[in-house]
């Protein structure tokens, strides 16, 4: 039986939850048998996950739809690059899940009574490496080059993240962004990242934020002797 017919009789499955999760385990076989364009594949799974909008089992169903296609993404030198998209098309749609991923990350406060608000905090704490395992997996796509990440990731993932409107989420989510790609990428785009930390919400600690960029940058200095000090931290001090 083709793939692609098995892909469509998941869909009728009962309940919504075991059928999502029905759906991306048979998705992840689909993408495999190529018999459809990769990217037209995700792109149809992350849409579907909206399904959910409970905050902890969209999380978890987000997570496992990452951990379904992390290796069958459109990357450079992959597989499924060429018919089944490129590596433009793989940055959309991991951005696109981790869009979803924090906002439902982000509900997680709102959920419950006032009384429960502390573990409710201590839950979003502890769940915030799923929300990050997107960047990670961003990060780690062949095709991101410093061109493409400049082009093509910064700008979209910046206006994702402050349009979170939460401090603990663009907090941890920033360190994220400055621990996950190469030093070399903060250094090129140092003006972009430094005007998105203007628009932050009030109860982002901005101070911690720039310690760690500051951090990130002077790993620079051992490895690149062709970066002066002065050039890299002159905007950050300027912003400062």
């Amino acid at each position: 039986r083709p793939m692609v017919e098995l892909y469509e009789l998941v869909q009728h499955a009962g309940n919504v939850l075991p059928r999502l999760y029905l759906l991306l385990a048979v998705g992840g076989v689909f993408l495999q048998s190529k018999e459809a364009a990769a990217k037209v594949v995700l792109e149809d799974l992350v849409e579907h996950c909206k399904g959910v909008q409970q905050p902890l089992r969209g999380l978890f169903l987000r997570n496992y739809l990452l951990q379904c296609t992390r290796e069958r993404l459109p990357d450079t030198g992959s597989d499924y690059e060429g018919e089944g998209g490129t590596v433009s098309d793989a940055i959309k749609i991991v951005l696109a899940n981790f869009g979803e991923m924090a906002k439902l990350w982000v509900r997680m406060q709102h959920q419950g009574p006032a009384a429960n608000k502390e573990q409710r905090e201590k839950e979003r704490a502890e769940l915030k490496v799923v929300v990050g395992g997107n960047l990670h997996r961003l990060a780690s796509l062949e095709g991101v080059t410093l061109q493409v990440y400049t082009a093509e990731v910064v700008q979209p993932l910046l206006e994702l993240i402050v349009s979170c409107k939460d401090g603990l989420a663009q907090e941890y989510l920033l360190e994220c962004v400055c621990q996950v790609f190469p030093v070399a990428y903060h250094t090129a785009t140092l003006p972009t990242l430094l005007r998105f930390l203007s628009w932050l919400s009030a109860a982002a600690d901005e101070s911690a934020i720039l310690s760690h960029l500051i951090t990130r940058l002077c790993a620079l200095e051992p490895a690149d002797g062709e970066t002066e000090a002065g050039d890299v931290f002159t905007p950050v001090a300027d912003h400062v």
